[in-house]
């Protein structure tokens, strides 16, 4: 996780945002926008700040398309609702992602997998 977090705020310098916590920093979208436009160099259009459940949950998305297009997926895992639900599973999926496309000058643990429990 710490690769990741540093990875972002390496990226998110000249932004001035620091990611402590993944799941409280990049639920509602805002650090998500600002590190894809800075890695696609390329100004997404949603508002810069929301403060609404629903606002931000329509920022997501707008965000988990943009990285559709950009990543050149017809679909994908990563579901609105869960990452705004702080669900750290999904958020790793998407910076995974992000990382991998990018080439992010960071060394990712090789042959890592979750195992997911679901108490109902």
């Amino acid at each position: 996780l710490q690769v990741l977090i540093d990875w972002i705020n390496d990226v998110l310098v000249e932004e001035r945002i620091i990611v402590k916590q993944l799941e409280e920093d990049l639920y509602d979208g805002q650090v998500l926008q600002k590190l894809l436009e800075k890695l696609a160099d390329r100004k997404l259009n949603v508002a810069e700040v929301t403060q609404s459940e629903i606002g931000q949950k329509q920022k997501l998305q707008t965000v988990l398309e943009a990285h559709l297009s950009i990543l050149s997926l017809a679909s994908s895992p990563l579901f609105p609702a869960a990452i705004h639900g702080k669900n750290l599973i999904s958020i790793l999926h998407l910076l995974v992602a992000l990382a991998m496309h990018f080439r992010a000058p960071i060394r990712l643990p090789e042959h890592v997998s979750v195992q997911v429990v679901v108490v109902r």
